[in-house]
């Protein structure tokens, strides 16, 4: 079977430029996503090394981040790139505290379709219809982040 190493999946970050003149340090984690039954029938999720994955494995993307600064990280953005050889899982991506919104990209980064404006019937949160094309995400973060403050953005993803 078709194993692949953590590296390749990866992706690349992107700072937004208004952060990029800051001291944010970002840090990107793949982790291999095992979900399981526990003791009371409920799900819980367990997350190992993703040294190799196979190919229908759920993996785990985290990026964290801390302002290495003195003075606040104003306007921060930050992209990602979803790695092609991936599938975003619906309703995914999200961030630590809500101290950002996402948008998706469908054509390599070039326009974005914000996280807000997505539309679904009311008894389900919005989501894209193909979550299977999702080229980026970019976070926006909606206030700035202190000095020494530091947070996570996250999504999760199957190995194609």
């Amino acid at each position: 079977m078709l194993k692949r190493a953590a590296a390749s999946l990866a992706g690349t970050l992107m700072i937004g430029l208004p952060a990029l003149a800051q001291d944010l340090v970002v840090e990107q984690t793949v982790e291999r996503a095992i979900v399981m039954e526990d003791e009371e029938g409920g799900l819980e999720m367990e997350l190992l090394p993703a040294d190799e994955v196979k190919p229908g494995e759920q993996l785990f993307y985290s990026v964290t981040y801390i302002n290495d600064s003195e003075e606040p990280a104003t306007d921060v953005v930050l992209t990602l790139p979803v790695p092609e050889d991936v599938s975003l899982l619906e309703d995914s991506a999200v961030a630590e505290y809500d101290e950002a919104f996402v948008d998706f990209s469908v054509d390599g980064g070039k326009t974005y379709i914000s996280g807000a404006r997505l539309v679904s019937d009311s008894a389900t949160p919005a989501h894209l219809e193909i979550p299977e094309e999702i080229t980026h995400m970019r976070w926006t973060f909606s206030q700035d982040i202190a000095p020494k403050d530091s947070g996570r953005i996250f999504f999760a993803a199957i190995l194609k």
